[in-house]
This record gives C-alpha cells, sequence and structure tokens, in this order.
C-alpha cells in the first residue's frame, strides 16, 4: 500500500473513531511499564521544555561572557522560579563549564580572552579554583593527546 492510499484512509476516517490499535503498544512503548517503572525527573517541578529552554539559555549567557555577566543573576531566578532541582542545575552548569573549556583549546590556542572569560564561568558557577584548573589540565593534555601538538597558552 502506498502513502496516498494511506494518507486517503486517514482523511476519510470519522475523526471520533479512535484509530486502529494503539500507536504505543505496536512500537512496544508501554510493555511492562507503569508509573512505577518510569524514571523519576530529577529535575524538579519544571517541564522538559522548560528544563532545555533554561539550559539553552544558560549557555548562551555563557558563551557570551563577558558581556552577558549581568544575566546571570535573573538566569538564577528563573531556575528557582522554575523549581529546578539545585543538583541537576549544577550538573549543567558544571557540564557547560567543560565543553566552554573544550572548546577554547580546539583550536591549539588558548588566548587570555578565552582564559579570562574561563575565570568569570567559574566564579559565576562557583567552580572552586582548583577543581576548574584540574579540569583544564586534564583537558589540555588530551587535547594535546589528540594532537600530537601542545596547545599554545594552556
Amino acid at each position: 500500500m502506498g502513502f496516498f492510499d494511506t494518507l486517503r484512509r486517514a482523511l476519510n476516517r470519522d475523526v471520533n473513531t479512535p484509530p486502529p490499535g494503539d500507536l504505543a503498544a505496536a512500537w512496544g512503548l508501554d510493555e511492562g511499564e507503569d508509573d512505577q517503572d518510569r524514571p523519576v525527573d530529577t529535575a524538579g517541578d519544571a517541564s522538559t521544555y522548560d528544563r532545555a529552554q533554561w539550559q539553552k539559555k544558560m549557555k548562551r549567557i555563557l558563551d557570551e561572557l563577558p558581556d552577558s555577566k549581568p544575566e546571570w543573576a535573573e538566569l538564577m531566578s528563573e531556575a528557582r522560579a522554575l523549581n529546578l532541582d539545585t543538583d541537576w542545575v549544577t550538573k549543567s552548569q558544571v557540564d557547560e563549564f567543560l565543553l566552554l573549556i573544550r572548546r577554547a583549546v580546539s583550536d591549539r590556542r588558548f588566548t587570555e580572552t578565552e582564559h579570562h572569560k574561563l575565570a568569570l564561568a567559574r566564579d559565576l558557577i562557583g567552580i572552586p579554583e582548583a577543581e576548574a584548573e584540574a579540569a583544564l589540565h586534564a583537558i589540555v593534555a588530551e587535547a594535546e593527546s589528540f594532537f600530537g601538538k601542545s596547545v599554545e597558552g594552556a
């Protein structure tokens, strides 16, 4: 049966008639799964959409540092207003900080501007300096191993 036959039947079907068979059951999405078996959402009361939008905003703010520094307080207020789990927020921030380091060394040059940006991000997130330095050294070592050359400025 072709696409147009399926489309014709779908358009001619009575709107109040449920579709033949349950799609979730056909895909095996609900086999042996009840509410107790589903994973627990650890990000608080916020919807998946709200969490995704908050993360997107956080990434943009960190990417645009130092110009976006004044937006950080509002971002953290939004996290509290959305009732985002603090552990999830912290993990999201640290993960993004690690990505900032990776982007900074990906061209094998670590500039003074990138140093400043990472220092500011570390301060805003609240990562201890020793922890941030350890992460930086580990990522630089990984990059140098991959490139077979040293990272300038690291």
